[in-house]
């Protein structure tokens, strides 16, 4: 056995999962009908939604990027030259309670641009995504869905499949203003600066926050929960749980190569949303770092490589073949990297570590041209051809990672161009950029 939680685990952990989010919900004084249209003073009518017309818009700052998953030009750097992700992040998932209408699509508008104001595009301000899952398009719009729906994507995972009309995706190096804005969204809560309410309704009905933090010191910091063994075995300098770097620059696609080129969403992207619990207590407790490095690179890397990376991780696939046959031990860098195309990455990965529910885990984020460019690298990190050429490799044994981490949930979404974000292709939308 591999130690892999049965099924019947892991859908009661999602079941208590939503049941509880349900509850807070409820307690949390919800979301409700009514309230104020953001930056204008309307009170919305019983549906939630003003009159299309008098809502106040109001302008954009200067210099907004048209592609929404525009955000690697405001991040800073290190010596290398590797971008840094933003440290705090925020997902806020909503369903459809009705068919959308050009009011609520103006009233979204008006929420981001409101927000757009009060913080500068970037992670010292804010950085933030909308994106549309298939149930929207098929079941508010009545037509066939540009994204295709999830699924699972190896014989060992069993993710819940989920069916969200539109996640929120928000991030900044600021964790209290990260929660003030989901408060703002969900709550209604006051954010400074912002004249009226934020809180989202008509259409639309908030379901779940998933929270979580990248960067030096915060997992180390955030250690003490189930799926880490005692004894603080997280580096205090790693900025994710596993205690390796993520996000070089070279293993990681450009924003220009994951622009869809053409057709309605010109200018957008695809979001692959992942939620995965970490088991760290054998990743600690029974493997020593030079095993870790195998597991995590490739079995011919050594820890002083590792700490030498700069742009790239060293674990050439062309070797996978010898690792297989010589060491019985595949990394995960290694088998991933086959899915490069010319030498490129097909994704870009804005995942971060979470702490939701008391558990270690990781909201695997990425965005990509197409859902089978996530697909080709998942299918590349299964090694599906190891296990038969050396049968000390399974499909979780000695197999890159793949032995800590259980995919929980998992979901599709299509990010259109900035001008598009707004309940995208609704006929009658009434306002321009």
């Amino acid at each position: 056995m591999d130690g892999s939680p049965s099924r019947e685990h892991v859908v009661q952990l999602v079941a208590t999962e939503v049941i509880t989010r349900r509850k807070l919900l409820a307690a949390a004084a919800g979301v409700t009908a009514g309230g104020v249209v953001a930056g204008c003073g309307l009170t919305a009518s019983p549906n939630g939604s003003a009159r299309a017309d008098a809502v106040s818009l109001g302008r954009q700052p200067a210099g907004l990027p048209a592609r929404q998953h525009a955000w690697t030009a405001t991040l800073a750097r290190d010596e290398h030259g590797n971008p840094i992700a933003p440290r705090f992040d925020r997902l806020l998932f909503y369903d459809l309670e009705g068919p959308p209408t050009r009011e609520d699509a103006r009233a979204l508008e008006a929420v981001l641009r409101a927000l757009e104001r009060a913080y500068p595009w970037g992670p010292n301000g804010l950085l933030f995504t909308a994106g549309w899952g298939p149930s929207y398009f098929e079941r508010g719009l009545k037509i066939a869905s540009p994204i295709e729906r999830p699924k699972g994507l190896s014989s060992f995972e069993l993710p819940t499949l989920d069916d969200y009309a539109l996640c929120l995706h928000f991030a900044c190096d600021d964790e209290a203003r990260v929660a003030a804005v989901e408060a703002a969204l969900v709550r209604g809560e006051r954010l400074p600066g912002i004249n009226g309410s934020l809180e989202l309704g008509g259409a639309l009905s908030w379901r779940e926050t998933r929270t979580g933090f990248v960067g030096t010191g915060l997992p180390a910091g955030h250690q003490n929960v189930g799926g880490i063994p005692p004894g603080n075995p997280v580096p205090a300098t790693s900025p994710l749980f596993m205690g390796f770097k993520s996000g070089l620059r070279k293993n990681q696609a450009t924003e220009d190569y994951v622009t869809i080129a053409d057709g309605p969403f010109s200018g957008g992207t695809t979001m692959q949303v992942s939620y995965m619990r970490l088991r760290l207590d054998s990743w600690y407790g029974m493997l020593d770092e030079t095993e870790r490095v195998a597991r995590m690179y490739a079995p011919e890397v050594t820890p002083a490589q590792v700490n030498r990376f700069t742009t790239d991780a060293e674990s050439d696939p062309g070797l996978l073949d010898r690792a297989i046959s010589r060491y019985g031990v595949i990394g995960h860098s290694q088998t991933s990297a086959r899915a490069r195309r010319n030498g490129k990455p097909l994704i870009i990965r804005r995942d971060f570590n979470t702490v939701d529910g008391g558990e270690a885990g990781l909201h695997f984020v990425s965005v990509q041209r197409s859902i089978q460019d996530f697909i080709t690298t998942r299918n590349a990190m299964n090694a599906s051809h190891a296990q038969v050429l050396n049968p000390s490799i399974t499909p979780t044994i000695n197999n890159g990672i793949n032995e800590f981490i259980f995919v929980v949930r998992r979901a599709n979404y299509i990010l259109p161009a900035r001008a598009e974000r707004s309940y995208p292709l609704l006929a009658g939308r009434s306002f321009t950029y």
